[in-house]
């Protein structure tokens, strides 16, 4: 059940990423929705991940794992925000 939740949150967040881009009138290229795209793809793989390791009870390498990919994935997010949505018009 948690994965659909997992999927549901990610897909209404990128709907909501389409969203803000169209209410701000951002020229966003097809180039800058890809590396989006392959953001929330791969939070989704480490959110899976770390849930799967919960699931078969390695808490231990959850944490190691969520700890290393989460914080790549954080770095990705704050990047592609600054460089893809947050630029002057």
């Amino acid at each position: 059940m948690i994965h659909i939740v997992i999927g549901a949150a990610a897909a209404a967040g990128f709907v909501a990423l389409v969203y803000f881009a169209r209410i701000n009138k951002r020229q966003i290229r097809w180039w800058q929705w890809l590396i989006t795209l392959l953001a929330f793809s791969y939070a989704v793989f480490v959110l899976e991940m770390v849930i799967s390791f919960l699931e078969e009870g390695a808490a231990r390498g959850a944490l190691v794992m969520g700890l290393i990919l989460g914080f790549l994935a954080v770095i990705w997010g704050v990047l592609l925000g600054r460089i893809v949505f947050c630029r002057p018009r």
